[in-house]
This record gives structure tokens, sequence and C-alpha cells, in this order.
């Protein structure tokens, strides 16, 4: 369950996820896409968690909760943890396709990042 989707500090999407295995909500980021990369995953991250949302279809892979956190070395673990509804799955393309962008970020962080890739999310489908 995806609630709560907004823009984050680095220009790309957060949002409260709730997936199968999962006691409660955790806050994730989607990583930046950026040109080069294949747009039909979006990687993303919680706290404890690090894993894929496939946008054709809209499975979610994830790792186990790591308390130290999880990071890519994780991913090789990571397993189903349920599908995405229609809805979400439009309405998380539609936030990452909002924030695409070759210099997206925060001015006032003077953080940017290459966000080119998510103008194909929609090719995924």
């Amino acid at each position: 369950m995806l609630t709560n989707t907004r823009k984050n500090c680095m220009g790309t999407v957060s949002f409260d996820g709730k997936f199968d295995g999962m006691r409660k909500a955790q806050d994730f980021i989607v990583y930046p896409m950026h040109q080069g990369m294949e747009a039909n995953c979006a990687k993303i991250q919680s706290d404890t968690r690090i894993g894929f949302i496939h946008l054709k279809t809209g499975r979610v892979d994830l790792s186990k909760s790591h308390p130290g956190g999880a990071y890519g070395v994780h991913l090789i673990e990571a397993t189903s943890a349920g599908t995405l509804t229609a809805e979400e799955l439009l309405m998380l393309k539609s936030a990452i396709f909002a924030t695409a962008s070759g210099k997206a970020g925060n001015n006032t962080m003077h953080v940017f990042t290459d966000n080119s890739a998510a103008l194909e999310v929609f090719k995924a489908a």
C-alpha cells in the first residue's frame, strides 16, 4: 500500500509504503532515474529495506529488514513483497514523471541530480 506520495529535497519522489511481510509503513525514497538507465524499474530505499518496483507490472521486490540500514549489496536477497494496485502504480508513475529533470533537486541545499529518465516511466506500460 502506498500513501503520502510527495516530492523530496533530492527532487525525486518519496512515499510511505507497507508491503507484504512488513508490520508497519516505512518512508521510501525513489532513486533518481538518469539517461542510460532502463526506466522499467524504480529503485526504492527506506531506513531498513531496499528494492525495486517493476513499473510494467507493479511487482515489488524488497530485501529483508536490516536494522543497520539496507544498501545495494542487499538487493541480491530481494524477494517479492506483493504487487501495487493499478491505481497505486499509476499514482507512483505520475509522481515520478512530474519530477523528471536533468537537474532535479533543491536549490537551497545545492543538491542536484539527473532524474531525466523519469520521463520514460510510462513507456514501461
